[in-house]
C-alpha cells in the first residue's frame, strides 16, 4: 500500500538536491509501514508550507498520496478518496511523464477496492496497467498484485491466475516474488491442483537467481505444506521445519506456520508435538487477532485430543472453537452492517467528491471536445464521400439512360427505314400504273409524315396532337399501299388540349404496322383498326384493336413477335425508370379470350404536361 507514496520507475529523472521526495521515503514511509498514522500525518502537516511554497507538482502529488495512505490505514476511506482524487487531478493537469498519473490511478483503485466498489476499482487498475506498459515502469508487478486482489474479491479465478503469474515473472524483488509465490500456492489450493502447485514450487527451489532468506523461508514452508497434503509427510515436514528455522532467525514466525506444521505432525501420529505446535500457534494468533485461524486451531486441538482418547478435553476444545466461531460470525455481521451503512451514505459522500472533481471534469470536457471534433471531421469526410459516390452513380445512371435513348432512336430509324422501303415500292407501283396524280398525292403525304417523324425523333417527348397527326398520315399511306384493304378509326376521349399532353414519339405506330403487315396479310375480309385513347389518373390508357388473323394459335409466338413490339416494350421499361411511374403493355389474342378475330393491344404509360 505504501508503495503508492513513491511510485516511480528507474527511468524517471532523479530529484534535484534538497527535494522532499527523499523525505517521504525516509521519514514518512517507515511510519506508515509501522501503522503509526498519527505521527505520519503530523510529519506531513509540518512540511506542507514548504511544499506549497516550492510549487513542485511531483512533491505535492506525493504529499497528497501519503495523506491518502494514512487515512486509508485508519479505514477513513472517504477522506482517503478526497486526497487521492486531488493528487490524480493535479497529475493529469501537469504530469508529462505519466508516472504521477499512474501512481494516482493505482492508489485510487486500492481505495475503491477497500470501499467494495470493485467495478470502479477494476477500471482504474486496468487504466494503470495499460499506462504502465506504455511508459515501461518497474511498478507493473505491484499493479498485477492489485488486479489480483480485485479479481479475488470478484471471484474470477482465471483472471487471478493471469495477473499472479505475470506479476511473478515481472518481479525483480525477492520480497515481491515471495508474495506472488505464496498467492500462487493459495490459488492452486483453491483449485484443488496440489500436483500443479508442487511442480511450481519444486521449480522455484531450483531457481538460484534469488538468495533472499525471507523468500527461501516462504518457499520451504509452502513446498512442505503441499507435500504434506499430497501424503509425503516426512519430506514435507523437513521443508516446513527448514522454513520455520529461517523465519525464526528473521523474527518472522506467525500462527499460520505453526498451524501448518502441527497438521503434519498430527498426520504422522506425533500428537504431543502437534499439541505443542498448536499451543504456540494460539499464542501468536492472540496477537494477530485472527478469529478464523483461532477457530481452526481449536478445532485441530479437539481433533488431536480425540485421537489421544481424551474425550473430555476434546469437548472443551470444541466449545472454544464454537466460541471463536461465534466471534467470527459476530464480526462478519458487524462488517455487513457497516457495508450496508456505507451504501446508504454513498450518494452523500460522492457529492463531496464531485465538488473536488470539477476541475477534472473540465479536462474531460476538453478531451471530449477534441474527440467530438475528430468525429465531426470523420463524419464530414464520410458524408462528402457518400455525396460524391451519389453524384457519380447519378451521372452513370443518366449516361445509361442516354445510351438507351440513342439506341431507341437507332431502332426507330430502322423501323422508318423499313417503311421507307415499302413506300418507294408503292410509288413505283403508282408510276407503273400511270397514276401520276396518285403518286404525287402519295409523295405529298409521305413528305408530311417524314417531316413530323424527324421533328418528333429529335425530342424525348412530343405532343399527343403531333403523334396522332403522324399516325393518321402513316395509316393513310398504308391504305394507299394496300389498295384500301383496311379502314381505321382514331378516337380521343376526355382530352381537350392535345397540345399540352406530351408522350414518347413513335409509340403507337409500330402496333398498327403489326396489324397491317401481319394481321391483314392474306385475309379476304376487309380489315379494321380501332384506336382509342383516354386519360387514366396520371397516365394515358391506349387500346389498339384489329380484326386480323391474330396469333393463329402458333406455338412460341412470343419468339416470333415483330421487332417493333420488343422495342416498344423496352421503351416502356425505360420510361418507367425515368418517370418513377409504372408503364404496362398487354397484347391479347382475342380469339383465345372472346372468340373474335384479331389482336387487342393495351398500353398504359405516363405522360407529361407542357407548361
Amino acid at each position: 500500500m505504501c508503495m503508492a507514496c513513491n511510485f516511480s520507475g528507474k527511468k524517471e529523472q532523479q530529484p534535484a538536491p534538497g527535494s522532499l521526495v527523499s523525505f517521504f521515503k525516509d521519514q514518512v514511509n517507515p511510519l506508515l509501514h509501522n501503522l503509526e498514522t498519527t505521527a505520519a500525518k503530523r510529519r506531513l502537516d509540518s512540511i506542507l508550507p514548504v511544499i506549497t511554497k516550492r510549487d513542485n507538482y511531483v512533491e505535492m502529488c506525493s504529499w497528497l498520496r501519503c495523506m491518502a495512505v494514512a487515512f486509508q490505514l485508519e479505514n477513513k476511506l472517504d477522506t482517503a478518496r478526497l486526497y487521492v482524487n486531488r493528487a490524480l487531478q493535479l497529475a493529469i493537469e501537469k504530469d508529462t511523464t505519466g508516472r504521477q498519473i499512474l501512481a494516482g490511478k493505482i492508489q485510487t483503485a486500492a481505495i475503491l477496492g477497500d470501499c467494495k466498489s470493485l467495478d470502479s476499482a477494476l477500471r482504474y487498475a486496468r487504466e494503470a496497467y495499460s499506462l504502465a506498459k506504455k511508459i515501461d515502469t518497474p511498478g507493473l508487478p505491484f499493479i498485477c498484485m492489485k488486479l489480483y486482489d480485485i479479481y479475488e474479491k470478484i471471484g474470477d479465478l482465471p483472471m487471478q491466475k493471469k495477473y499472479l503469474f505475470e506479476g511473478f515473472s515481472r518481479s525483480t524483488s525477492p520480497k515481491h516474488k515471495t508474495v506472488f509465490a505464496t498467492n500462487i500456492s493459495s490459488w492452486y489450493d483453491r483449485m484443488n491442483q496440489v500436483d500443479s502447485a508442487l511442480i511450481f514450487f519444486q521449480a522455484l527451489m531450483r531457481d538460484s537467481s534469488f538468495s533472499n532468506p525471507y523468500y527461501d523461508a516462504v518457499r520451504y514452508e509452502n513446498l512442505g505444506a503441499l507435500l504434506s497434503k499430497k501424503g509425503a509427510l516426512k519430506e514435507g515436514l523437513q521443508y516446513q521445519l527448514k522454513g520455520m528455522h529461517i523465519s525464526r532467525e528473521l523474527n518472522e514466525l506467525n500462527a499460520q506456520s505453526y498451524y501448518n506444521i502441527a497438521a503434519t505432525y498430527r498426520k504422522l501420529g506425533e500428537y504431543k508435538k502437534d499439541e505443542y505446535m498448536l499451543d504456540t500457534a494460539l499464542l501468536f494468533v492472540l496477537q494477530e487477532k485472527n478469529h478464523a485461524l483461532q477457530k481452526r486451531i481449536w478445532k485441530a486441538k479437539a481433533e488431536n485430543l480425540t485421537l489421544q482418547k481424551l474425550p473430555w478435553q476434546a469437548n472443551a476444545a470444541m466449545d472454544s472453537a464454537f466460541a471463536y466461531y461465534q466471534k467470527e460470525v459476530d464480526y462478519s455481521i458487524v462488517a455487513q452492517a457497516r457495508e450496508l451503512e456505507a451504501k446508504y451514505n454513498l450518494l452523500e459522500k460522492d457529492n463531496q467528491i464531485k465538488s473536488l472533481a470539477l476541475s477534472h471534469q473540465a479536462s474531460e470536457q476538453k478531451r471530449e471536445r477534441q474527440r467530438n471534433t475528430i468525429v465531426r471531421i470523420i463524419s464530414g469526410v464520410a458524408i462528402l464521400g457518400t455525396f460524391f459516390v451519389w453524384r457519380w452513380r447519378r451521372k452513370q445512371f443518366k449516361r445509361d439512360i442516354r445510351e438507351e435513348s440513342l439506341r431507341q432512336q437507332l431502332l426507330r430509324g430502322q423501323i422508318e427505314s423499313h417503311f421507307l422501303y415499302s413506300s418507294v415500292n408503292g410509288i413505283q407501283r403508282f408510276i407503273r400504273k400511270g397514276d401520276t396524280e396518285g403518286a404525287a398525292e402519295f409523295v405529298r403525304r409521305l413528305t408530311r409524315l417524314f417531316r413530323l417523324s424527324l421533328e418528333n425523333a429529335r425530342q424525348p417527348f412530343v405532343s399527343l396532337k403531333n403523334e396522332l397527326d403522324a399516325l393518321a398520315n402513316y395509316l393513310m399511306l398504308q391504305q394507299s399501299l394496300f389498295d384500301d384493304q383496311f379502314d381505321y378509326h382514331i378516337e380521343v376521349e376526355g382530352i381537350a388540349d392535345q397540345e399540352r399532353i406530351l408522350i414518347p414519339p413513335m409509340l403507337l405506330q409500330p402496333f398498327t404496322e403489326n396489324a397491317i403487315l401481319h394481321g391483314f396479310n392474306g385475309q379476304k375480309e376487309k380489315g379494321q383498326i380501332n384506336i382509342s385513347i383516354k386519360k387514366d389518373h396520371k397516365a394515358l390508357h391506349c387500346v389498339i384493336e384489329d380484326n386480323g388473323r391474330g396469333f393463329q394459335g402458333e406455338e412460341g409466338h412470343e419468339q416470333k413477335r415483330p421487332l417493333s413490339a420488343i422495342i416498344n416494350r423496352e421503351r416502356l421499361e425505360i420510361l418507367s425508370r425515368q418517370t418513377k411511374t409504372p408503364a404496362q403493355l398487354t397484347i391479347i389474342d382475342k380469339k383465345a379470350t372472346t372468340g373474335e378475330a384479331g389482336v387487342r393491344v393495351e398500353l398504359v404509360f405516363p405522360y407529361q404536361t407542357a407548361h
